[in-house]
């Protein structure tokens, strides 16, 4: 098959023609088996669905509750190699496009990851588990580990130099990109309360719930904790996300999600979320607020019940918004910088936290953040994915409004495994000059290797106008938008590609398409020229 990218041509003052020739990876050996990614190509030398593979799906349905796992996902091999993008398995070598859904964005064989390992392994503490939210951990800094003071640090860092902010940033670590987005959210309904009785007092809060007819707890009128606030059995403060988002499982986040019936299906709504849509105007926030001063709206009996009726929000019950700046599971849709630079008005007008959930996204739009692209400043951050743990950055000054045990985490980044992991992820994407790229950092070579992706993408969809509809996102994050999506998956699986969907299916679908930060100009050149054959034998 004739290559569709045989041509090179330099981006940014970067000579791909030059990069070949820097190529040089050792072979990595498992169990005798042998494979590199400086050589390795797409070979599929058997077939992909056996016996053997039947048995494992029938064993899983047997052994597991029911999951996201559907009958003809693929079956993955473990303990063969692979070495970035490239795996070997018994069926041939095969080019893995969603990397654990955007769990991977560095080949895990880097020399950095190396060095962290043998830094546990000396010092016995590879499998060693402590929590933080109970223990201050230290460590002798000539052992090279790494403490969550360390990866809070990095991050704070990074952030403010980003964002510059007077006090910095703290994170809160935890287990998951869910459990980032509930750290999150409840920050923000902390600030909106606190900030509230500021501003208002108690006075002013009270004659809210009574209008809203929600009663205080008197269970915990006995806790001597926090006596100057009584709990109620709900607070009326408003928060925002957008359709087609998601943020998670859990309940909390699940309150923000709202992407397939799925999801949604007989849990309980939370009333003081709303949604609008995403991408839908400079205006799309502003036109739920209701723009009156609390004062005036309590002035008229009933009104705040009329409100809640209307799904309006009153501008000093506002607590903040959260959206993904590039829109994942709704259909890998890269975020309008108007729509969201319309949102950081009303969130700087109402003092409502601007939260953007970057769970999938960072290292790979040729920008740490997908954010940094919309020209706007987020309050607070969320990712995990890629980062190995999760993790809530936040402006440091919204600390204040954090009472002792407002959130904990059993983990909270004391598996040393992962915070390690998770501080080598982010000092190498930013600070590593990988010989290959010519003292390009991984950010910066996610920016080049995007150009060349959708480069290559666009001369599929000349070629393939029958398959392949549209392709869209930044740097080497992208969708493909395709005609009978199910057959391109199938087919991609059959012909060495690992593809996933995205967003609701329909006639006309998209399938998302990841590609590590350190991707070579060779695994472009590969991924475009099976994906020409895929799109060809469906067609056919």
């Amino acid at each position: 098959m004739a290559k569709i990218l045989d041509s090179r041509s330099s981006a940014d003052d970067y000579d791909l023609n030059a990069e070949a020739a820097r190529i040089m990876y050792p072979d990595v050996i498992v169990r005798g088996r042998r494979i590199n990614r400086g050589t390795a190509a797409v070979r599929i030398t058997g077939p992909v669905e056996t016996e053997e593979t039947s048995a494992v799906r029938k064993a899983w349905a047997t052994k597991l509750l029911p999951t996201t796992l559907v009958d003809d996902a693929p079956v993955l091999h473990l303990g063969w190699p692979t070495h970035g993008p490239y795996v070997l398995a018994p069926h041939g070598t095969y080019f893995d496009t969603y990397l654990g859904v955007a769990q991977k964005v560095l080949d895990e064989h880097h020399p950095n990851f190396k060095r962290m390992l043998e830094d546990l392994e000396d010092a016995g503490a590879t499998l060693r588990r402590e929590i933080a939210t109970d223990d201050y951990l230290a460590v002798d800094p000539e052992t090279g580990i790494k403490t969550p003071r360390d990866l809070a640090q990095l991050w704070s860092d990074v952030v403010n130099e980003r964002w510059p902010n007077e006090g910095g940033y703290e994170p809160f670590f935890s287990s998951s990109g869910a459990e980032a987005v509930e750290a999150a959210l409840k920050l923000s309904f902390q600030v909106a309360y606190k900030r509230f009785l500021e501003i208002h007092g108690r006075e002013v809060f009270e004659k809210v719930q009574n209008e809203l007819g929600l009663r205080k707890e008197a269970y915990f009128d006995d806790d001597p904790s926090l006596t100057d606030h009584p709990v109620y059995e709900d607070y009326p403060f408003q928060f925002v996300g957008c359709e087609g988002a998601f943020h998670g499982r859990t309940l909390g986040a699940l309150s923000v999600t709202w992407s397939k019936r799925a999801h949604r299906l007989s849990y309980p709504k939370a009333w003081n979320v709303h949604h609008i849509p995403f991408n839908g105007g400079t205006d799309a926030l502003r036109e739920r607020i209701d723009w009156r001063p609390i004062a005036e709206i309590l002035e008229t009996p009933g009104e705040l019940q009329r409100l809640r009726a209307k799904r309006m929000i009153p501008k000093d019950l506002f607590a903040g918004f959260l959206a993904e700046p590039f829109q994942g599971e709704g259909g890998y849709i890269p975020g309008d910088p108007a729509f969201f630079q319309g949102v950081r008005a009303v969130c700087d007008e109402t003092g409502g936290l601007l939260c953007v959930d970057e769970v999938q996204t960072v290292g790979r739009t040729g920008r740490l953040f997908m954010t940094e692209h919309l020209n706007i400043r987020p309050d607070v951050i969320c990712t995990a994915k890629s980062m190995v743990i999760g993790i809530t950055v936040a402006r440091a000054e919204l600390a204040e409004y954090c009472h002792e045990g407002w959130h904990s985490n059993t983990w909270g980044s004391g598996r040393l495994f992962d915070t390690n992991f998770a501080w080598h992820t982010l000092d190498t994407l930013l600070h590593h000059h990988d010989p290959v790229f010519d003292g390009l950092s991984y950010i910066e070579n996610a920016e080049v290797k995007g150009r060349l992706l959708a480069d290559g993408l666009d001369r599929l969809a000349e070629k393939h106008p029958e398959v392949l509809v549209e392709h869209r996102g930044r740097g080497l994050m992208r969708a493909m938008v395709v005609r009978n999506r199910s057959a391109v998956v199938s087919t991609g699986w059959e012909r060495g590609v690992k593809l996933l969907g995205c967003g609701w299916s329909g006639e006309v679908s998209a399938i998302r398409l990841l590609m590590l930060a350190d991707t070579l100009a060779r695994e472009v050149d590969e991924l475009i020229n099976v994906l020409d054959g895929v799109f060809q034998a469906v067609k056919g």
